[in-house]
């Protein structure tokens, strides 16, 4: 995190740097979105449409670390309206890809000695800024003076000022309720999307056990059969050699009876 900070700083010293020196840099943001239409946007606000215009000249067919700089007029005049109210207070559920600028937040102390940076670098700023407060005197707004319709709330009476906050607090109950409501239902589709997982996943591994069991079974059962294959074959052969025993034993025993007929015969002659 520290790194990439430092590294924003520095990206961000280096645009303020270039750039106020076509002319007095009032503003400078950088675009946190990543949708296709707002990443990678740096909005530039100049004192004056002069200095706008030479920045504008001065960086056509630029290139910024091998990509080639893509400059336009904006229309907007302040950045702060088209900010994201919800990211700044961190209910933003669209997150990065949210229509809404997410501004890249820029320390006060690195603001402060930019400016003065630039100040002292050029001078020409201050005297033409005085030079011009001088031409004319701008009225100062009141202090709860606003442009909005409803926002100024001193010009109708006690009633209706009343219904205007009720309102108000009305639609941020039921924006409330909904954000609530989304994320109970974000909530149960989740847990719903895992408990499916798990009876997948307890299914999976029945099915791969049952085939474990099976296969195991059946090598169980093929040396079953070889093992009895082989206790045939022994029986066969032990029952050979006892016939063969036998034969032989019958044999000795025709011979004996042969030797001794012929010796009984022999002592009767």
């Amino acid at each position: 995190m520290k790194e990439a900070i430092k590294h924003f700083e520095q990206f961000y010293e280096e645009i303020f740097v270039e750039l106020s020196d076509f002319g007095e840099l009032k503003e400078l943001s950088v675009v946190d979105n990543l949708s296709d239409h707002l990443i990678g946007n740096v909005y530039a606000k100049f004192n004056d449409e002069e200095s706008a215009s030479k920045a504008y000249n001065a960086l056509e067919g630029k290139y910024y670390h091998s990509n080639m700089v893509e400059e336009e007029y904006c229309p907007i005049i302040n950045v702060k309206d088209c900010k994201c109210r919800k990211f700044e207070d961190g209910l933003c559920n669209r997150g990065p890809y949210c229509n809404f600028i997410h501004l890249k937040e820029v320390s006060k102390s690195l603001l402060r000695s930019l400016r003065d940076e630039m100040y002292e670098t050029h001078p020409e700023y201050k005297k033409n800024r005085n030079n011009n407060n001088n031409n004319f005197t701008r009225k100062k707004p009141r202090r709860h003076e606003n442009t909005s319709s409803e926002s100024s709330l001193d010009r109708y009476d006690n009633f209706t000022r009343k219904r205007i906050i009720q309102r108000w607090n009305d639609d941020f109950k039921s924006e409330k309720n909904i954000q609530d409501k989304r994320k109970k239902i974000e909530k149960e589709r989740y847990e719903e999307k895992k408990e499916y997982e798990r009876k997948k996943y307890a299914e999976d591994f029945k099915r791969e056990d049952y085939k474990r069991n099976k296969r195991e079974k059946e090598k169980d059962e093929y040396r079953d059969k070889e093992r009895d294959r082989d206790k045939d074959k022994r029986s066969e052969k032990d029952n050979e050699e006892i016939k063969r025993k036998e034969e032989d034993k019958k044999e000795e025993k025709n011979i004996d009876s042969d030797d001794e007929e012929t010796i009984s015969r022999g002592e009767v002659e």
